[in-house]
């Protein structure tokens, strides 16, 4: 072997080693991905008409169940022999808007401002199954609400004035 033959394998080698050790050395690299979102218009909850239980005649004894229910029918029952006057009734309604299909619950109250009446209750909306609905498209559906309440000999004779809440929550 001459000098000149190891010289130049020596700087090849060399070369080939300072090239791997750049191409393998730290570094940089970087990707990307695309990003998307969409926003909807603000959903909507709209009261159209109120609950109304009518008049009613409180027992003289015993106690009566008086309900509404959601398509606005009024009953009255229990042991007590309160009775339904001929009176105007109907279920509370909501209208909700939405820009695209979704699922729901909803949650509900009712109170009253005057002491009195006991066990109150809201009657979830026809149109859910329970508390849970669902609109297949972007658009309106009405929610309806009924209501009931005990009365008993005890019950002041007065008008009641409540408020019913209907709380929508997105799944």
């Amino acid at each position: 072997m001459n000098i000149r033959n190891t010289v130049v394998t020596a700087g090849a080698a060399l070369a080939l080693s300072a090239l791997a050790t750049s191409a393998f050395a730290s570094g940089t690299v970087s990707a990307t991905a695309n990003a998307s979102v969409t926003v909807m218009s603000p959903d909507t909850l709209t009261k159209t008409q109120d609950l109304a239980f009518g008049t009613v005649v409180r027992p003289s004894t015993g106690t009566n169940t008086v309900a509404v229910d959601t398509l606005g029918r009024i009953s009255i029952a229990g042991a007590g022999n309160g009775g339904l006057v001929n009176s105007t009734t109907s279920a509370a309604r909501f209208n909700l808007v939405v820009p695209a299909a979704t699922t729901y619950t909803t949650t509900q109250s009712l109170t009253f401002a005057q002491a009195g009446l006991t066990n109150i209750s809201v009657t979830a909306p026809a149109t859910t199954t329970g508390t849970v609905g669902t609109i297949a498209a972007a658009g309106t559906q009405d929610l309806e609400l009924g209501g009931q309440f005990d009365m008993s000999s005890a019950t002041t004779a007065q008008a009641y004035t409540g408020t019913l809440t209907l709380t929508v929550n997105y799944n």
